[in-house]
């Protein structure tokens, strides 16, 4: 035992034991910093998950509203084609009825240019 106190032996032992103790608390150290690093993580996930959802919402809110606008004018432009349309049936029906031969021949020289134009 004197021996020992002298060779060094035993004091490398407790210098051992320290040297484990302060191990294993470094490693629950470094597993408790782990850990709030990933609840850190998860909170910061949990953020963007929110944030990208809301301005999805958002982009489809306002993809909605446009498509909806977008619509709307293109049933005022159907409805304002119809209008044109059915007048313009109209006034050709009333010249027709004024003048028959003179459509007739407006209509054999449209048939006579696009039979021409066919052949080339």
């Amino acid at each position: 035992m004197l021996s020992d106190l002298f060779s060094g032996k035993s004091s490398r032992r407790r210098g051992s034991a320290l040297f484990d103790q302060s191990l294993d608390g470094q490693l629950s150290d470094i597993r408790d910093d782990i850990a709030s690093l990933t609840r850190l993580l998860a909170k910061r996930g949990d953020k963007a998950s929110h944030l990208v959802r809301d301005r999805a919402s958002d982009a489809r809110s306002a993809a909605e509203a446009g498509f909806s606008d977008m619509m709307e004018g293109a049933e005022e432009l159907l409805s304002d084609l119809r209008h044109r349309y059915a007048s313009t049936e109209r006034q050709v029906r009333h010249t027709v009825r004024e003048h028959p031969l003179a459509a007739v021949g407006i209509i054999a020289a449209v048939g006579l240019l696009a039979v021409s134009m066919m052949r080339k």
